[in-house]
């Protein structure tokens, strides 16, 4: 009876299960979680630009746009044809999402993984090219 009067006057009602998802959900769109059923103030009101249903494989997801802000939450879906697979590639995402968070609060980085010999390999390669033409 509740979702006939809400279709009637054209409200969407959400049914989030976890607290995690509605701090999500109140990120992306810029509004304050409420604990109680309160008329919410201007400051605590979200907005989006535009909420649309998707099919992403054999699953709807409610998805909600706000373009023309510049919202600073983005998502990943992640699929694979194993469970195995898709932990790996979310540890994988989640090792360079936080190690871009880290860059970004400091700016101070010591490069690994061999940069630093590949640097120096190209600047020695780079001063014996210009110590033979002269």
């Amino acid at each position: 009876m509740c979702l006939h009067y809400l279709n009637r006057h054209k409200i969407l009602a959400l049914r989030l299960l976890s607290k995690f998802d509605v701090r999500r959900l109140c990120k992306a769109t810029g509004s304050t979680p409420l604990p109680k059923m309160t008329l919410p103030t201007p400051e605590e009101l979200g907005h989006c630009d535009e909420v649309t249903l998707r099919e992403i494989g054999d699953t709807f997801v409610t998805v909600f746009d706000r373009a023309s802000e510049g919202s600073s939450m983005a998502s990943i879906v992640i699929r694979g044809s194993a469970d195995s697979i898709m932990d790996e590639m979310e540890r994988a995402i989640n090792d360079g999402v936080n190690t871009y968070r880290t860059v970004a609060k400091d700016g101070r980085l010591v490069a690994g993984g061999g940069a630093c010999e590949m640097e120096l390999a190209k600047q020695l390669t780079a001063y014996a090219e210009v110590g033979l033409h002269s």
